[in-house]
């Protein structure tokens, strides 16, 4: 296939046929380096084809069937010199791909002709381009109502803007739509864009300002670094956003203001790698929220004393993942938490307090990493709550104390990682309740309670403890005995 020219009158077999490939549903064509021409009946052919798809074929120039009366999904890729100037039947499709394709773009250089294809296309449902830098705008107001998705990638002339007297059309709603690479991109508001559930931008590296659309369910930024401003459109209360993501905004200083009365259905909020973020809203967070997840955001982690976590009653989960520069609050400082929160992921976080953690009393599942204070904050107790247990990369972790673990009469599974100067645990640390216990990358760790272990544990796992591995050797082991009849044991990811 690599060395064909011309796809000729061959291709369709005997001419007798009135409509060759009668009953053919889809045709792929890919990889071809050297096809130039596809040699078109004109009389019918391929009645009842649904799927075409055209990949790496850069030197095609010429050209589609034109009446695919049955088509309902064209996808063109890498074909460089394939222009789809001539029209051809789109009334039936339903997904239109378009990517690295320069020359198809010439039908988006021509907004009358991308004006009458989009107006054929009655069943539209999906249009993705990527890599055209023809497109250099949408005409919004004529998208079809069918329509659901929208991705647009790497199209960096792409601009959005409403030509004067042009309305959005009110019944257009899309499910999701996808901006991603466009560098023209300067503002994104409910002006420019259809009403969509979810929206995500991405790498628009000239945007500065984002109104969020009133009807947007979900709203997912990342790697936007001149974003300054993200504001709810007209300050109007949206009781639809539920989700949001903010990731690599480097400028972004605030969130939206009047958060908690303007986005009341908030239940989501994701903040990964915003260094000037300064402080959450004045008013605070809205009372919905569930689901807190906070990751490199130096100043607004240090300034946590003034986020009034605690009057948000139906947060159930928390992530903190930090640099450790939180040492520079002053001493006496502190901040609460509410007592909903089931799940807590916490590293890095150096004045985490035994104090805070004591007071969450509905607390299951306790993900701990990096805190130099964790050897303390075991010895001072941990809620009973607690299910689940994570303890990773505590280089100051050298014992679990025993008063410490006793209480823990609801803990099921308990996991111990990366501790290096973990040696051993006492006999009696581990609490009855215990089911699962995994133990990975200790390499001081020389011994284990065998004699304690609770007779309910029925999951053991270990990895990459040199130490403890020839004691844990089947039959042969001096533990051995002592473990079997643990139903599952897992030793270096083998199963004994």
């Amino acid at each position: 296939m690599r060395r064909i020219i011309e796809v000729t009158e061959e291709f369709y077999g005997s001419l007798s046929s009135k409509k060759p490939f009668n009953s053919l549903e889809k045709l792929e064509f890919a990889e071809m380096p050297e096809w130039k021409r596809w040699h078109v009946l004109g009389n019918g052919e391929f009645p009842a084809l649904k799927i075409l798809s055209v990949e790496d074929c850069p030197k095609l120039i010429e050209k589609f069937p034109e009446n695919l009366s049955s088509l309902t999904g064209l996808r063109i890729s890498k074909c460089h010199e394939l222009s789809l100037e001539t029209p051809i039947q789109l009334s039936t499709l339903k997904i239109f791909e378009v990517i690295s394709s320069r020359k198809v773009g010439v039908l988006f250089d021509d907004t009358e002709l991308f004006t009458s294809q989009l107006q054929e296309m009655k069943h539209i449902v999906e249009l993705f381009f990527t890599d055209c830098n023809s497109l250099t705008s949408l005409p919004i107001s004529i998208l079809p109502s069918t329509l659901k998705r929208i991705h647009i990638y790497q199209c960096e002339k792409l601009k959005l803007e409403t030509p004067v007297g042009e309305m959005i059309t009110n019944n257009m709603f899309l499910e999701e739509l996808k901006l991603d690479g466009c560098d023209s991109i300067d503002d994104i508001s409910p002006e420019l864009v259809p009403r969509v559930g979810t929206l995500i931008v991405g790498r628009c590296h000239s945007l500065t300002r984002l109104l969020i659309p009133t009807e947007t369910k979900s709203l997912t930024i990342w790697s936007c670094e001149n974003l300054e401003i993200l504001s709810v459109a007209c300050g109007a209360r949206m009781t639809s956003l539920r989700f949001l993501n903010i990731e690599n905004c480097e400028k972004l200083k605030w969130l939206p203001e009047c958060m908690q009365e303007l986005l009341p259905s908030l239940n989501t909020l994701e903040l990964f790698n915003c260094p000037e973020m300064m402080s959450f809203p004045e008013g605070g967070l809205p009372f919905n929220l569930q689901v807190l997840l906070i990751w490199n955001c130096k100043k607004l982690v240090n300034g946590r004393k003034n986020w009034r976590l605690q009057r948000l009653p139906c947060l159930r989960e928390l992530r903190i993942e930090h640099d450790g520069s939180d040492d520079e609050i002053l001493s006496g400082e502190n901040w609460e938490l509410p007592c909903s929160i089931q799940r807590l992921y916490i590293s890095n976080l150096k004045t985490l307090s035994s104090q805070v953690l004591k007071s969450l009393t509905s607390l299951a599942y306790l993900d701990t990493y990096y805190l130099p204070q964790i050897q303390s904050l075991l010895e001072e107790g941990l809620p009973s709550s607690l299910y689940e247990l994570r303890l990773d990369d505590h280089h100051e972790l050298h014992s679990l104390p025993t008063e410490g673990f006793r209480h823990l009469t609801s803990l099921r599974r308990l996991e111990i990682r990366h501790c290096n100067q973990l040696q051993s645990l006492s006999e009696s640390t581990l609490p009855s309740s215990l089911s699962e216990l995994t133990i990975g990358y200790c390499p001081n760790l020389q011994s284990l309670p065998v004699k304690g272990m609770p007779s309910s544990l029925s999951k053991l796992h270990i990895y990459n403890c040199p130490l403890l591995k020839p004691l844990l050797e089947c039959d042969k082991g001096e533990y051995w005995q002592k473990i079997a009849h643990i139903s599952t044991i897992e030793i270096d990811w083998k199963y004994l």
